[in-house]
Order: structure tokens, then sequence, then C-alpha cells
């Protein structure tokens, strides 16, 4: 669960990376490396991001009123009365979200002091009821020396007499019933001398002589995690209607990228260079929209090539 799931269209990737590493920057947690998948359906690991994050920051621009994607996350995340709008572009929010107030962050670059970004702030912690960041812990203040109270003028007085009774009555039965003092005599143990003990090396499998412990290389990579047939449908398409029945297919090239291959035509081979957040495999550099969720059983694949198509399946056994 993360505290902020960043709401863009693809075209304002830049933008929203600076956003997001500000936003981390005050403390919170932000789920945003992703590209907008084409398509009317939800995917599900989205999906589960944007039902759990505390708080929904949506970024308006002249592409994103136009992608019913964003527009989609903007209503979720509305019905849950999460929704934190901003303003990176000057345009006509849609007409069901022109009820919030936007923070204005046109032409912001960056800067923590920006009065648009500070409204921003607010409205997530708002959103997030009041569960502001708190990256930087302040020192608490010292408390001022309290006085000691001060005792009645008879106390003292009173204790003394106490002590001179108490110390006669014992003296009395001292005397009255004095028994002999005995004091023992010290005795002095002196330690045997320490032993010379051989170091023991330390036991080793009885492994042959040609036998070595494995190389961090010989651990599963990234491609070896993700390889094999996937099967599923084409959920949207650019340039034509779904089709189901697809089969996708990942090998591997290196420990970190792989390569995606497929029985239908427009589904092109691609390379692609990988890296991981928890049980979700990703595209390191972002080029090409592809997440494989581990959490799945079994594994599931979310491929849009070049953003013409968006393309969900399940890994074959």
């Amino acid at each position: 669960m993360s505290d902020v799931f960043l709401s863009y269209a693809s075209e304002d990737r830049e933008r929203a990376g600076r956003l997001a590493a500000a936003l981390g920057h005050m403390g919170w947690s932000v789920w945003w490396d992703r590209k907008i998948i084409a398509g009317q359906a939800f995917d599900q690991a989205i999906e589960h991001e944007l039902e759990t994050a505390g708080c929904v920051v949506v970024l308006w621009s002249v592409n994103s009123i136009a992608s019913e994607w964003v527009k989609n996350e903007a209503a979720a995340a509305s019905e849950r009365d999460v929704l934190v709008p901003a303003l990176i572009d000057n345009v006509k929010l849609p007409l069901e979200f022109r009820r919030k107030q936007a923070a204005d962050l046109l032409g912001w670059q960056g800067n923590e002091l920006h009065p648009g970004f500070q409204a921003l702030c607010q409205g997530v912690a708002h959103a997030m009821r009041g569960a502001a960041p708190s990256p930087r812990p302040r020192p608490r203040p010292r408390r001022a020396a309290q006085p000691a109270p001060s005792r009645p003028r008879w106390v003292v007085p009173a204790l003394t007499v106490l002590a001179l009774v108490v110390g006669l009555g014992l003296y009395a039965v001292g005397s009255w019933r004095a028994t002999p003092t005995v004091t023992p005599t010290p005795v002095t143990v002196t330690p045997p001398p320490a032993r010379e003990v051989a170091a023991v090396p330390p036991p080793t499998a009885n492994l042959p002589a040609n036998a070595s412990a494995p190389a961090a290389a010989d651990a599963p990579g990234l491609a070896d995690l993700v390889v094999g047939t996937y099967s599923g449908d084409v959920i949207a398409d650019s340039q034509g209607p779904s089709r189901s029945d697809v089969e996708v297919t990942i090998t591997r090239i290196d420990r970190a990228t792989g390569r995606v291959s497929s029985d239908y035509l427009r589904i092109e081979a691609v390379e692609v260079s990988l890296t991981r957040n928890g049980n979700q495999i990703f595209a390191a550099d972002g080029s090409t929209p592809f997440i494989v969720d581990l959490d799945r059983a079994p594994p599931t694949l979310v491929f849009d090539p070049r953003s013409q198509l968006a393309y969900r399946g399940t890994r074959r056994p």
C-alpha cells in the first residue's frame, strides 16, 4: 500500500517523475512507475494500488483530459473521497471533476516552497485524514526545571527526634542481649592457570576436492523469473478490434533482459530490460509498458508494446 497513487498521461511522464520525487522527499511513498495502458479495462495490478493508496493525485494536462484511463482513475478516487487534483497545463477539467479545487502547478520546476506545491501537500495530508509526512523528526522541547516542593519547617526537627528515639531503643536491646561478633577470615582463591586450547578450524562439509560454493551468479536473474509462454487477450487495440487466445512468449537473453514475442503479428518482438519492485517485474527504462505480477498464481503479464495495444495474459504451466 502506497501513500500516494500518481495518475498521469504517458506524454507527461517527465513532469510526473519530478512531482513523484518531490512528494517522496516530503516523506510519502509514491506509486507511479508505469505508463498508461491503452484501452478501457483496468489492469488488476494497477487497480489494486488505486484501491489501497492513501490518496490519488491526478495531473490534469492537455494530454490527460483526453485520456479515458486517467479519467477512470480520477473517478475511482472520487468515489473513495481521496482525489487530489493538480493542474500542470492551463486546461478546463472534465465536467465531473470541476467541483474540487485543483492545485496550481503551472510552470512548477520542483521547488518545494512553491505555493502550488504547498497547496498540493496540504490536499494530500487532508485526503489521508491528516496523516502528514514526518521525514525530518524535530527534537522535543526541553521542559523547564521544576522547583522541588517546599517542606514544612517542622518536618526536619520531628525526624531528628524520631531518629534519636529509635537509636536509643536499639542500643538498649543490644546491651541486654549482646552476642559475640565473628569476623570472617578472608580466603584467597587462586584460579588454576589457563590452558592453551588449540584453535579448531570450522567444520567443513564433505565436499569433493573439486567442489566449490555456488557463486552468486548461479542465483536466478529477473529474466529467469518471467520466462515462459503466456496465454491471454488483446483487450484494446488502437488499430483494430480486441482479440482472444493470443500467446506471448518471454525468453531469456541475460539475467536482466528478456525477449518478448508473439504468434500475433500486431505484437512485434522486442527486448526488455527488467527491474523489480517487490514481486512485480517492470521494464527498467519505461519505454515499453511491461509488468509481470509474481504474486499471482500463476503469474500474470500486462504488456503494451509501443502504447498501441493492451495485452493481458497468464503464464501457462
